[in-house]
């Protein structure tokens, strides 16, 4: 069975207190943007805006092992507080002509899986409503997250569009996306729990709320939570393209999580670009000018 990721997106690598310094400056063009609302909780965004459009958007979703701590002095997922390689990514994307919505979502432990997924792809239905505010083509339109982030950015490209929950016009707006990017990608959040590290194991139990015991355990769900939360298990021949970056000394979430989705990709019949970078761990050191240029030749055609 697949290894499960070692230390599943470690709070010191993610998460960072508010008192980081930015050596990346960005500035949005516009700061909270309510892309929905959840209980009376907005649901925010920022938007980054090139100096020159190419009329192209992108819904980004940072990393953060899916949590925020539950307190009111935590940083915004949005505000990538001290998360310079995601700052870099959306500068690299402004350069090239995209329009970037940075998000936050609902993370554990106080909100649990599908409801990042579910602010993901609401974020894609929002972006693409108001796509005429923001100068970009609603038909053509990304997602690209880091670590946990691309889990829930290949999440929403790769789950069949379907109206969401709610009774708003947004809400029955297509969550469809036209290209995804991955950066440190856990497809597959199944491993075999006998080599999985407790730290892996219980991050990923806060995110879906149930542990993994193994697909052989009587005291599994079936299908197990993992297994639903995964983008490998949504894979078909119709999905977007899907541009996968790896590392092959990330120790926290390994290569063999992009091996395990090359064979998906390929029984399926999927399109897909995959990069496997010389080094950088968890931050693989990959051509931001290529990526970028990638995803405006997919979003054209």
């Amino acid at each position: 069975m697949k290894r499960l990721f070692v230390a599943a997106f470690a709070a010191a690598a993610l998460t960072v207190s508010a008192h980081a310094q930015n050596e990346i400056e960005i500035t949005p063009a516009q700061s909270n943007v309510v892309y929905g609302m959840v209980s009376g909780a907005a649901m925010l965004m920022d938007v980054y805006a090139p100096e020159d459009s190419n009329g192209l958007g992108v819904v980004v979703v940072p990393g953060s092992g899916w949590y925020r701590p539950e307190i009111y002095s935590a940083p915004q997922l949005k505000d990538m507080v001290g998360y310079d390689y995601m700052r870099a990514v959306v500068q690299a994307l402004n350069a090239e002509g995209f329009t970037a919505f940075v998000i936050n979502h609902r993370s554990s432990p106080g909100n649990r899986f599908p409801a990042a997924v579910n602010d993901t792809r609401r974020a894609v239905r929002f972006v693409r409503a108001t796509a005429e505010q923001w100068g970009i083509d609603p038909r053509h339109i990304a997602t690209l997250g880091h670590s946990s982030g691309a889990n829930l950015a290949t999440m929403a490209a790769l789950m069949d569009d379907a109206p969401g929950d709610g009774a708003d016009p947004i809400d029955q707006t297509s969550s469809a996306v036209q290209a995804v990017v991955g950066i440190a990608t856990p497809f597959m959040l199944a491993g075999d729990p006998d080599t999985a590290s407790a730290y892996a194991a219980q991050t990923i139990a806060m995110y879906t709320g149930v542990p993994f015991f193994g697909m052989d355990n009587h005291y599994q769900a079936a299908p197990p939570i993992a297994v639903q939360a995964s983008p490998a298990s949504y894979v078909d021949a119709d999905d977007p393209p899907l541009y996968m970056i790896d590392s092959p000394d990330d120790p926290i979430v390994p290569p063999d999580q992009g091996d395990y989705m090359i064979t998906v990709l390929d029984e399926a019949g999927a399109t897909y670009t995959h990069v496997r970078t010389e080094g950088g761990e968890h931050a693989p050191d990959f051509d931001m000018a290529a990526m970028a240029a990638w995803l405006e030749g997919v979003l054209e055609e």
